[in-house]
């Protein structure tokens, strides 16, 4: 299968058939346009602006986290899905970059309200800081729901603490619970902050617009004023992080996740057949992986399955697997870099204040310099406390002295 096999018409739901360089509904017969290589299935059938790379904040690859543990644990088989993901960069086979604008880097032109895939199509669906951008969420997590497969699995963020921004439009922030709520309708296996939503990023997002969109004044009380505030950014809020539990965090957190499965009636393929059959075999693994759909953290069953290899079953299953391929690649280096990143477990926590790292090299070097000019200022006043030591001394012991005790006597 390819890209092609697993396009609908937004509207109907139904196949769409490839006539030269466009594609029509089998139902409804409209006609969506592929521009470029690239389907644009937006419900009206229009075609956005085009965005060019230096108009683009581009992502080279996914940090680690909940999403890339699940992007590393599924087999080359699972058709995924990136929502928004229109400034990525990197190019996985099996990864379908899907946003509503027109880029260099799309895959395929949609909307999340009206996805334009056939039902039951992908294993995994994710998106990063795009729901509050969306002007009705909880259709779209129900149309997500729709091209998911049952056991399918779902990560999305949205911005909580957080100025205006983004493009085309910035609609809604959320707490946990809103985000919850947007995603009743799955299994929830993990909601929470990440590390890169901590309170510093809130912090720093909030005072940078803040001082951006401030009037220009002369006023030396509004100078200093905004000097203040800049010598806030100017800190490593980072490093303040460590001090919030994941439970105080999500008061201030620049944004939240959730993360989990589509459980419907009848049996699940996202995870192989033969893996579940010997989990359910074996009670080690049972006791290793006490939640066998649970693919969201570094030590799950499928990681196992890839590095293990150890029954015949799950030898076979790999053998004989048919990758899902959207194109033929085109940089498999690129590729084998991401498979080749380590599988690192996403646990809650803050990262370093990186922004900071330059100006705190600056500060620790010129606070040296200082140390080293005060240990010479005060080794040169030592040297002159000594001198006048030993001039006293040798008055105290020399003829002055004497001369100066008989004219005292008279």
């Amino acid at each position: 299968m390819n890209l092609y096999d697993i396009l609908a018409c937004p509207a109907c739901k139904v196949r769409v058939i490839r006539q030269d360089e466009t594609l029509t509904c089998t139902q409804c017969h409209k006609a969506y346009p592929i521009v470029n290589g690239v389907p644009v299935l937006l419900p009206d059938a229009s075609v956005p602006v085009t965005q060019y790379q230096d108009e683009l904040n581009i992502r080279p690859s996914y940090d680690p986290w909940v999403h890339r543990v699940v992007l590393q644990s599924l087999p080359a088989r699972a058709v995924i899905l990136d929502v928004g993901a229109g400034n990525l960069t990197l190019s996985l086979p099996n990864v379908i970059r899907m946003d509503v604008t027109l880029t260099p880097y799309v895959d395929v032109v949609g909307d999340a309200h009206a996805m334009p895939f056939l039902p039951d199509t992908f294993d995994f669906i994710f998106s990063l800081a795009v729901f509050e951008h969306l002007r009705q969420p909880f259709i779209a997590a129900q149309e997500l729901y729709a091209a998911l497969k049952n056991g399918g699995y779902i990560y999305h963020e949205c911005n909580f603490v957080f100025a205006y921004h983004g493009y085309p439009h910035h609609y809604f922030g959320t707490t946990q619970q809103g985000i919850e709520q947007i995603f009743a309708s799955y299994e929830k296996l993990r909601s929470g902050v990440a590390p890169y939503q901590m309170p510093s990023f809130a912090i720093r997002m909030l005072l940078v617009s803040y001082l951006r969109d401030m009037s220009v004044s002369d006023d030396e009380e509004v100078q200093t004023y905004r000097a203040m505030l800049q010598n806030i950014l100017d800190q490593p809020l980072g490093a303040y992080d460590r001090f919030f539990t994941e439970e105080a965090a999500l008061r201030t957190a620049a944004g939240v996740f959730f993360f989990g499965r589509k459980v419907a009636d009848g049996a699940t393929t996202v995870i192989p057949q033969a893996i579940q059959d010997i989990w359910h075999q074996d009670a080690t693994l049972q006791q290793r992986f006490p939640n066998l759909f649970d693919l969201g953290t570094a030590s799950n069953v499928l990681v196992w399955a890839k590095e293990a290899r150890g029954d015949s079953r799950v030898n076979s299953f790999y053998a004989t697997l048919v990758p899902f391929e959207k194109a033929p690649p085109t940089n498999r280096a690129e590729i084998a870099a991401f498979h080749a990143l380590p599988v690192i477990e996403p646990m809650f926590g803050f990262i370093a204040d990186t922004q900071q790292q330059p100006a705190l090299a600056q500060n620790e070097a010129h606070l040296q310099a200082e140390v080293a000019m005060l240990k010479t200022v005060l080794q040169q006043k030592n040297e002159h406390i000594l001198t006048i030591e030993n001039l006293v001394q040798r008055l105290e012991s020399g003829r002055v002295m004497r001369l100066l005790r008989l004219f005292a006597r008279g």
